[in-house]
């Protein structure tokens, strides 16, 4: 597991702990630390929100709107003091919060759609991924296609610089960066399922969505990339494994 998908998963869920969370985290005394970190601010988040709010809050908010004068002092009233408490959890949470260094954690947006999801993945994966070249062979992008139930029946007909697992929304996927026709393109191939294809065109990047089965196959390349004819072309290549 690289340092970009265990930052993720921790992010994802502070508490989570399987065997290769516990392999990254031995493995790195920058892991541990960081993991602790996380799970340390996660109880310091869900302290400062534990506020008792009493049962009757909705109708004191209501109905004692008023303030009492006395000696030219305003005393504020309970609705005001609710807000006031209010506001000052969430100004502590906001400090918490920043002072983590965000750099490379990537915080998967699991109520996003595919192609949100999809952009914000190349556009913060881009620092990480845009100097590698793992020069992927074939056989190594249908071993991570198992997991999804399907496999390319002929070899990559481009070349590809990079290849991962990667938190995908609320799912997982398969991350893939290859050589288009303009540029590089990002690939996922995710269990999540699509109800038909879909083209995108935001901030300079154009993309489609193309339903496989149970899965969809994603594209995400520079503006101008012919994406859907690269679609095509994986389509017909993709089978379900027997």
């Amino acid at each position: 597991m690289d340092e970009l998908e265990f930052r993720r998963r921790i992010m994802s869920d502070p508490k989570q702990r399987d065997s290769e969370i516990n392999a990254a985290i031995r493995s790195s005394d920058k892991n541990s630390q960081f993991a602790d970190e996380i799970l340390d601010l996660d109880k310091q988040i869900a302290q400062a929100m534990a506020v008792d709010v009493p049962d009757d809050l909705a109708d004191r908010i209501l109905f004692n709107q008023t303030s009492s004068v006395e000696n030219n002092v305003v005393r504020p009233t309970f609705a005001r003091r609710a807000m006031a408490m209010a506001a000052s959890v969430a100004f502590v949470a906001g400090l918490l919060i920043g002072q983590i260094n965000w750099g490379k954690i990537v915080v998967s947006p699991a109520q996003a759609g595919l192609a949100s999801t999809a952009m914000k993945h190349v556009v913060e994966e881009k620092p990480f991924v845009e100097q590698l070249d793992e020069q992927v062979k074939s056989s190594q992008i249908n071993a991570k296609m198992v997991p999804f139930d399907h496999e390319f029946s002929q070899s990559f007909p481009y070349h590809v610089y990079y290849l991962n697992h990667c938190g995908f929304g609320k799912s997982n996927a398969m991350h893939m960066v290859f050589q288009g026709e303009k540029g590089k393109v990002t690939l996922f191939f995710t269990g999540i399922p699509s109800e038909h294809a879909t083209d995108f065109n935001k901030d300079g990047m154009a993309g489609i969505i193309e339903p496989m089965g149970n899965t969809s196959l994603i594209l995400v390349g520079e503006e101008g990339e012919d994406v859907a004819k690269i679609a095509k072309n994986l389509a017909n290549i993709i089978k379900p494994l027997n």
